[in-house]
């Protein structure tokens, strides 16, 4: 019987002797993952503070000025290179980068395309921080939920090992706070970066994406009621002059107060956006031509009124479209709406005009 009970505690023993050697090497490998985790998660969330900051440098720019003079935007695209050269995806970007801001095309034009580009890269990083978090996470819980398993076997026996495996949890708690904390940094990147792609940036008005995607729906809502809907085209006549002579902040900032006269003269459900440059979109539903032109005169002399107030220069010529029976092309209606702008403009300008279409 004692030599049973040898057999058995020798048993026993060994087996604890085991518990500890596996709980040992687990946590070993759990350390691992959660540093190698640590490292992905900081290093994704660099990446992705470098494409805000390259972002950031070039919305600082002129709206004229090319992004080849911007210092900034080059060390930015430089880091942005260093950081994703292992990623080969990435890297052709960043060349698509550097090709695009050294290339001879228009301000715009370049803007446009490298916010594409860097809302792709954005989107990547995104994308690889939420595998990674996955794939760390799973790694992490099978581990530890074994280290448990064997630790219920090892604790009789060391209260080290007892308190190592405690301390594991403690480790494993902190990385899987740092982990939730960017999952909801990603979480409120993704939702600003999807109201950054919809509003322009300096007047915080709709963007043209933003304006064709209330279009699309209005045509779709007309087409169901029967209801009529009109698009307004408004230009700012002598813009230039004013940017020319008085600078591009000043431009900037008659930009914003004519954005801010759009909106706050216009009704709840109508649309504002912006289109470009100096060029104005919007939306009235429900609105007929008689309508139209009433609600634009009072607008256009609003609108005269606070550049008088600031001693601008500046008229408005607006040219907008009517549909009783749209055409499907978004781009045929807001075509008709600028033809309508250019003829006042041919006509002297600083003036309303309103056709019926259909």
């Amino acid at each position: 019987m004692m030599q049973n009970f040898h057999v058995r505690l020798a048993a026993g023993f060994l087996a604890m002797v085991i518990a500890l050697v596996a709980v040992g090497i687990l946590s070993y490998r759990t350390a691992q993952n959660l540093v190698t985790a640590s490292v992905w998660v900081a290093h994704t969330d660099e990446v992705i503070a470098e494409l805000e900051a390259t972002r950031n440098s070039m919305l600082e720019l002129g709206p004229e000025q090319p992004l080849s003079e911007n210092g900034d935007f080059r060390e930015h695209v430089f880091r942005l290179g260093r950081l994703t050269s292992d990623n080969s995806r990435q890297k052709a970007r960043i060349l698509r980068l550097n090709l695009i801001s050294g290339g001879k095309i228009s301000a715009n034009d370049q803007r446009s395309r490298v916010l594409s580009i860097i809302l792709e890269m954005k989107s990547e990083e995104q994308s690889l921080l939420v595998g990674r978090t996955s794939r760390a996470t799973k790694i992490s819980r099978s581990t530890l939920n074994a280290i448990a398993a064997f630790s219920v076997i090892a604790v009789l026996a060391c209260v080290f090992g007892y308190w190592g495996t405690v301390s594991n949890l403690h480790s494993r708690e902190k990385v899987e706070k740092a982990l939730s904390q960017s999952e909801s940094r990603l979480k409120s990147l993704l939702a600003k970066e999807h109201e950054l792609a919809r509003i322009d940036p300096l007047t915080t008005v709709p963007n043209r994406r933003a304006f064709y995607e209330a279009l699309d729906k209005e045509l779709a809502r007309s087409r169901r009621y029967r209801r009529p809907f009109t698009v307004a085209y408004v230009d700012l006549d002598n813009f230039k002059k004013v940017n020319d002579s008085l600078g591009h902040a000043v431009g900037d900032e008659l930009l914003v107060e004519v954005a801010a006269g759009l909106r706050s003269n216009l009704r709840v459900s109508d649309y504002v956006g912006r289109l470009g440059g100096d060029e104005f979109a919007l939306l009235l539903p429900e609105t007929d031509a008689t309508a139209a032109k009433l609600v634009l005169c009072k607008l256009r002399l609003r609108l005269l009124e606070e550049m008088k107030a600031h001693s601008w220069q500046v008229t408005f010529s607006i040219g907008a479209a009517t549909f009783l029976d749209p055409p499907n092309s978004l781009d045929v209606i807001i075509r008709m709406a600028d033809e309508t702008m250019y003829a006042v403009k041919a006509y002297g300008k600083d003036n309303v005009s309103v056709s019926l279409v259909g």
